[in-house]
């Protein structure tokens, strides 16, 4: 069953209220130079960090791709150490699928100078516990682990 357009956001920014009330969500970001755009369904500052979230519902590992691309163009200088998060809401979704396609990009596209990157299963955040923290260990970020190569 699908879910409707903005559900599975408000699901994510409800979690984080609920369970990391000292963090407050800034909310869709937006991104345009030359008038080339891109946006995040969600984004917050914590840690020194901005964290630019896009809820994954379309299951579409390429346009995340696209969207990490023109994120590290667009954002420019506007962000102090930005954070790409993917938050996937298919629940049998392999995350290292898209940890290992930005990885590729980061490394030959952007000469590994893009920002740091991780993902997470919204199913995974009912067992979050310890506010941010606790949000942040459950976060998967590319490592050896994602630069293996399949077949």
């Amino acid at each position: 069953m699908r879910t409707k357009p903005g559900e599975n956001e408000g699901r994510f920014a409800e979690l984080v209220r609920s369970k990391a009330p000292e963090v407050t969500l800034c909310g869709k970001r937006r991104f345009k130079v030359d008038g080339v755009e891109t946006s995040v369904d969600e984004s917050l500052l914590y840690g020194g960090k901005h964290y630019l979230i896009e809820i994954d519902s379309g299951n579409v590992a390429k346009m995340l791709v696209g969207q990490y691309i023109l994120l590290n163009h667009l954002s420019g200088q506007s962000l102090t150490n930005p954070f790409f998060l993917v938050v996937h809401t298919h629940k049998s979704y392999n995350i290292s699928r898209t940890l290992k396609n930005l990885d590729f990009v980061d490394r030959n596209i952007l000469g590994g100078k893009g920002m740091p990157f991780g993902a997470v299963h919204l199913s995974s955040l009912s067992n979050w516990t310890g506010g941010m923290p606790g949000f942040l260990e459950l976060v998967r970020e590319a490592g050896p682990a994602t630069t293996t190569t399949e077949t």
